[in-house]
């Protein structure tokens, strides 16, 4: 089996996991997955590698099944920080995290109409309150991770979790020991203009 179709194969599980949410933007990311996916299998373009330590940590605590195709095709995913180029993310939060946009306007792989990526979170940091138009759902894969929602107490959440947050819910994340490793969807309005940290 070639990487590039172990790739694909990855697209089509994470649809799996976002249909299980029975939302209708997870069933919007699941359609342009399979779409993606069933698709001729193509040639990724070529990757960037960071936190590569800390990834594969998070890809070991209690790793959800999908772990092992990621861990396949790790060298091909295309890694950034997560500090947007205009830097509404400090520094200090944006270079311990990282981002691949596996679909989605800027994505690998161009798609229009939704982002669906994986995103990491390095250990003891706190990723403050932010917001965004896009409706957003995070299924951890790996590690375990505080998380809290507008008006409700900080919950961990560990692999398996679906952390759903409804356009321009503010929302935060912290990590203490252990890193996370989710998958995450953007649905709606995906534009990052929309995206403003507020805590």
């Amino acid at each position: 089996m070639t990487v590039y179709k172990v790739f694909y194969d990855l697209l089509a599980d994470l649809a799996e996991l976002f249909d299980s949410e029975q939302k209708s933007g997870g069933h919007d990311a699941a359609l342009a997955l399979r779409t993606i996916s069933a698709k001729s299998h193509t040639p990724l373009p070529p990757s960037h590698q960071i936190l590569s330590e800390t990834i594969q940590t998070a890809l070991s605590i209690n790793p959800h099944p999908i772990c092992e195709k990621i861990k396949t095709v790790l060298p091909y995913i295309d890694w950034h920080w997560s500090g947007l180029s205009d830097g509404r993310i400090p520094p200090e939060i944006a270079n311990n995290m990282a981002t691949a946009e596996l679909i989605g306007p800027d994505g690998m792989i161009f798609c229009e109409k939704v982002r669906v990526g994986l995103f990491v979170q390095s250990p003891n940091l706190n990723y403050v309150a932010r917001n965004h138009a896009a409706e957003e759902s995070m299924i951890i894969l790996g590690g375990r991770c505080y998380w809290q929602k507008q008006g409700e107490k900080a919950q961990l959440h560990e692999t398996g979790a679906i952390i759903h947050h409804p356009s321009n819910i503010p929302h935060a994340s912290v990590t203490k020991d252990d890193p996370i490793i989710a998958a995450w969807r953007w649905t709606g309005d995906i534009g990052y203009d929309k995206f403003h940290l507020t805590g």
